[in-house]
């Protein structure tokens, strides 16, 4: 990459050329040192047309920069031609559009595939103007023999480190919860047309729409969203739910159960949430085809990293607790549904 844009920096006229990474110093000791080391060997490099300070070089009307996401001004600032992206799996993808709007010929992005979920996967890859290069540590004939062995070490003792590392592929956990989930574009007309409801307040509230349609499940996220206190919860749900909704609640907060009954929602029932609740709701789910509706934001956001807690390298029957909310109203509101629990004891009754 470094000898690339070398390569356009002498070659084209009148361009711009950027080269990003998140953070500036970690810029510096890799691409950024690179490329000045090429254009010296090429003998081009002018120091007086440097300007360390901007970290800016200039060659006859052409100009390259480099600069870290630290610097925000950079990212929203000047247009270019063409863009470097180092590292690219460090950036968000907000960073990336702001980018990706101001370059006008090509984007490069160079990383490992070491997450196992990103928006370069979901973003980028399926469009049909991007090219996919995968290169491995095969096709670098510079690489040191010691790098070469601790590389291929990775082979016997860490299959994920071999995939990513060693064959260029894009990373996977044993510890994803659901791996067979797929996107649908909307719910289901016909089928049992079901609630789950994870009350928080500091973290989100999550109302997840659900349909079980022939052994299938399908569900859409409704409500998300933090510091919600229950009126204002009510009048968010009568967008979706009426005194016939079936709706299974989280039975840590009985008040807010009543509250919802009171309110209208008159089929409001607390999930049962008994000891062993959680790991047999996922396999609910887990043998079902399931479907998230495409608009379902944030319940995607949690589908793709929802899994099992690790201890001492091994797997626990137990989800992390992390961003987990829209993922536990579909869970337990499931797991109730199909074991029959639908007998409501409210205090107020």
């Amino acid at each position: 990459m470094a000898q690339l844009f070398g390569l356009i920096l002498v070659r084209e006229s009148g361009i711009t050329l950027s080269i990003a990474r998140k953070a500036l110093p970690n810029l510096k000791a890799t691409a950024m040192r690179d490329f000045f080391n090429i254009l010296k060997e090429w003998g081009v490099y002018r120091v007086e047309n440097h300007n360390k300070s901007d970290h800016i070089y200039n060659y006859r009307n052409n100009q390259i920069e480099f600069f870290g996401l630290d610097d925000p001004m950079k990212v929203r600032s000047r247009r270019r031609n063409y863009l470097w992206l180092n590292e690219a799996n460090e950036f968000s993808l907000e960073a990336y559009r702001q980018l990706s709007m101001r370059t006008d010929k090509q984007i490069f992005l160079d990383y490992n595939p070491s997450h196992f979920e990103h928006w370069i996967y979901d973003e980028l890859q399926p469009r049909d103007d991007a090219v996919i290069i995968r290169s491995t540590y095969k096709d670098n004939p510079f690489l040191p023999e010691e790098v070469i062995k601790e590389i291929e070490h990775y082979k016997k003792k860490d299959k994920n480190y071999w995939r990513i590392y060693g064959l260029g592929l894009r990373g996977v956990t044993e510890a994803l919860i659901y791996t067979h989930w797929n996107y649908c574009d909307k719910l289901p007309d016909s089928g049992e047309r079901i609630f789950g409801l994870d009350f928080g307040y500091n973290s989100p509230t999550a109302l997840a729409e659900i349909v079980i349609n022939d052994d299938r499940i399908f569900a859409k996220e409704r409500i998300y969203r933090k510091f919600l206190k229950t009126p204002e919860l009510v009048e968010l749900m009568k967008d979706y739910c009426d005194e016939d909704s079936l709706i299974y609640a989280d039975a840590e907060d009985p008040q807010a159960i009543d509250d919802l009954i009171e309110a209208g929602f008159l089929n409001t029932i607390p999930a049962d949430k008994e000891k062993g609740s959680v790991r047999a709701g996922i396999r609910e789910i887990q043998k079902r085809e399931f479907y998230i509706t495409k608009d379902s934001q944030n319940g995607l956001k949690e589908v793709k990293s929802y899994c099992w807690k690790e201890k001492d390298g091994k797997l626990m029957d137990e989800p992390v607790k992390i961003n987990d909310h829209f993922m536990d109203a579909v869970r337990y509101s499931v797991y109730t549904y199909f074991n029959n629990y639908t007998e409501p004891s409210f205090s107020w009754l």
